[in-house]
C-alpha cells in the first residue's frame, strides 16, 4: 500500500509540472500577444532584406549587345518561376521511387523495455521449518523483434500505382514544357516591347526637335513683323505637347526595361543596349496546318491525355479492394526473459520466430469501396471532358492568333503607305509655309500627322511580331521539346520561327552575346 501511495504522488506531481507551461500559457493578455506578432512582422521584414540581399548577390549582371535568343537563354538560366516549376520534376521522380517500393519487402525493427513495480511472489514451506520465496517473472524485461513483410498480390492495386507515377512523372514533363513556353513568349514579348518603347522615345525626341526648330523660326519672323504673338503660342503650345509625349515615353521604356530584365533574371543593375531590330516578314500558316501542329505539339493536351490515363489507373485502384491480398511474413523476437520460458525468473535471452502467408478478402465495408469507384469514374468522366475542352480551346487560340496576324499584317501595309504620305505632306506644307502660301497651323498639323504616323507604323509592326508569337505559341511550337532536357542550355531551337515552306518568320541580326559580370555594385 504504501508503494502504490508514492507511485500516485508521483504520478500527480508529473502531471502538475507537464500542464503548468500549459496553464500558464493562456495567461498572455491582447497588448503582450499584439507585442508578440509585431516583433514577428518586425523579423520577417529582416528576412526579407537578408533574402533580397543574397538574390541581387546571386543575379548576373549583364552588359553588351542583347539579342533575342540571348534573352531567351538567360530567361531558362534565371527565370525564378521557370526554376520553381522544374522543381516538380524532382516531386515526380519521388513519387516513382515511392511507388517502387511496393514491391519490396517492409523490414522493421521493434525494442520493448518495461519494468513491473510489483512482480507476484509467494513462499513454499520447506524443511526444518525454513521457507523457500517464489518469484513469477522479474522486474526487469527486454525484447527486441524483427519483421518482414513482402506483398505478394494486392488486386493489381501496385502495378496500378507505379504507371500512375510514371504517368504523373510525364505530366511534370508537360508541365515544365508549358511553362517554358509561358517564359520564353513573355521574354520575347518584353524585348520587343522594349524595342518599341526605344523607338517611341526617339520619334518623341525627332519631334520635339522639330517643333523646337519651328519655334525659333517663327519667333525670327515674329521680330521681323511676319508672325504674330498668336503664332509664337502656338508653336510654343505644340513644343509642351511633343515634350509631354516624350516624358511618358522615357517612363514607359524604363517600365520595359525594367519588366524585360525581371523577366530573364538578370540584376536590375545591368545595362545592355538591344541588338535586334524590327522586321516585317509575313508568313503564311494554313488554318488546317495550325490545328494539326497544335494537335500534337501543345503541351497542355498531352497533359490532358496524361491525366486521363492516370485517372484510368486511379480507378484500377478502387477497383482492387474488392480482391483479395496476400503477404508472406517472417518474425523473429528476442527477449529476457526467454519466450519460452514463461513465468521464469530467470534473465536469460531467448528467441522465438515465425514465417507464413496471410491473406484477406474484404467482404463488405459498409459500400466504402462502391462510393470510390463512382468517384473516379467521374473524375475519369471529368477528364475526358478537359481533353475535348482543351482541343476547343487550342482551335480558339488558334483562330484568334491567325486572325490578329492577319490583321497586323493589314495594318502595317496601311501604315507604311500613311507614313510616306504623312512624310511628303510635311515637306509640301514647309514648303508652302516658306513661300507664304501655307499658314502656320497647317505645318504643325503636318508634323503632328507625321509623327502619329511614325508612331502607328512601329506599333503596327510591333503587332505582327507579337501576333506571330501567339501563332507559335498557340500551335506550342514557340520552344522546342529538346528545351526541356536542359533548360539551361545556350542552345536553343528557332522552333516555330519558320513555317512549313521556309519562309522565315523574325528576322534577327547576329550579334554577341552579353557578357555576364558580378553582380557586386560599384
Amino acid at each position: 500500500m504504501e508503494r502504490m501511495r508514492k507511485l500516485r504522488a508521483t504520478i500527480c506531481g508529473l502531471t502538475l509540472v507537464a500542464a503548468g507551461p500549459v496553464l500558464l500559457g493562456g495567461c498572455k493578455s491582447r497588448e503582450e500577444f499584439t507585442n508578440d506578432v509585431g516583433l514577428s512582422r518586425q523579423a520577417a521584414y529582416r528576412q526579407w532584406e537578408n533574402r533580397k540581399t543574397q538574390e541581387e548577390s546571386q543575379q548576373p549582371r549583364i552588359s553588351g549587345k542583347l539579342s533575342v535568343e540571348d534573352c531567351v537563354k538567360l530567361t531558362l538560366a534565371h527565370n525564378k518561376m521557370l526554376q520553381q516549376t522544374l522543381e516538380e520534376r524532382t516531386v515526380a521522380e519521388g513519387q516513382v521511387v515511392g511507388s517502387r517500393s511496393a514491391y519490396l519487402p517492409n523490414v522493421a525493427l521493434s525494442t520493448q523495455y518495461r519494468r513491473d513495480e510489483l512482480v507476484p511472489s509467494f513462499d513454499i514451506p520447506g524443511p526444518g521449518g525454513t521457507t523457500e520465496h517464489v518469484q513469477i517473472g522479474t522486474l526487469n524485461s527486454y525484447s527486441a523483434g524483427l519483421t518482414v513483410t513482402q506483398p505478394l498480390y494486392a488486386g493489381g492495386a501496385i502495378t496500378a500505382q507505379v504507371r500512375a507515377a510514371k504517368l504523373f512523372s510525364l505530366l511534370t514533363d508537360q508541365t515544365i514544357r508549358a511553362a517554358t513556353q509561358d517564359v520564353v513568349y513573355a521574354t520575347e514579348t518584353a524585348y520587343y516591347n522594349l524595342l518599341l518603347s526605344q523607338h517611341l522615345v526617339d520619334i518623341s525626341t525627332d519631334a520635339v526637335h522639330a517643333a523646337k526648330v519651328h519655334l525659333d523660326d517663327v519667333e525670327k519672323k515674329r521680330a521681323g513683323g511676319v508672325a504674330s504673338n498668336f503664332d509664337v503660342l502656338r508653336a510654343q503650345v505644340e513644343l509642351s505637347n511633343f515634350k509631354a509625349d516624350l516624358i511618358r515615353s522615357k517612363n514607359a521604356i524604363n517600365i520595359a526595361r525594367a519588366n524585360l530584365i525581371k523577366t530573364m533574371g538578370v540584376s536590375q543593375d545591368s545595362d545592355f543596349v538591344l541588338s535586334d531590330k524590327f522586321a516585317y516578314a509575313p508568313i503564311e500558316v494554313s488554318m488546317e496546318q495550325a490545328v494539326q501542329t497544335a494537335f500534337t505539339n501543345r503541351p497542355d493536351l498531352y497533359s490532358r491525355e496524361y491525366q486521363i490515363r492516370q485517372q484510368r489507373e486511379q480507378l484500377k485502384i478502387a477497383r482492387s479492394r474488392y480482391l483479395p491480398n496476400a503477404s508472406a511474413y517472417f518474425t523473429n523476437t528476442w527477449a529476457s526473459p526467454s519466450p519460452s520460458s514463461f513465468g521464469s525468473s530467470s534473465s536469460e535471452w531467448g528467441r522465438i520466430w515465425q514465417a507464413g502467408v496471410q491473406g484477406a478478402w474484404p467482404i463488405f465495408d459498409g459500400f466504402q469501396r462502391e462510393g470510390n469507384i463512382i468517384q473516379q469514374k467521374a473524375r475519369l468522366k471529368q477528364a475526358q471532358i478537359g481533353l475535348v475542352d482543351a482541343e476547343e480551346t487550342a482551335v480558339f487560340e488558334l483562330t484568334q492568333a491567325i486572325l490578329s496576324m492577319e490583321n497586323a499584317e493589314e495594318f502595317v501595309q496601311s501604315q507604311k503607305l500613311n507614313l510616306t504620305r504623312a512624310t511628303e505632306g510635311l515637306r509640301l506644307a514647309q514648303v508652302g509655309y516658306e513661300q507664304g502660301i501655307n499658314t502656320q497651323v497647317e505645318v504643325i498639323d503636318a508634323q503632328s500627322a507625321l509623327t502619329t504616323a511614325r508612331v502607328n507604323y512601329y506599333q503596327s509592326i510591333y503587332s505582327h511580331v507579337v501576333a506571330k508569337l501567339a501563332v507559335q505559341r498557340a500551335m506550342g511550337t514557340i520552344v522546342s521539346a529538346q528545351t526541356l532536357d536542359s533548360p539551361e542550355a545556350e542552345k536553343t531551337q528557332d522552333s516555330g520561327r519558320k513555317t512549313e515552306d521556309g519562309k522565315q518568320g523574325l528576322d534577327s541580326s547576329q550579334s554577341n552575346p552579353p557578357s555576364q559580370e558580378g553582380s557586386k555594385k560599384e
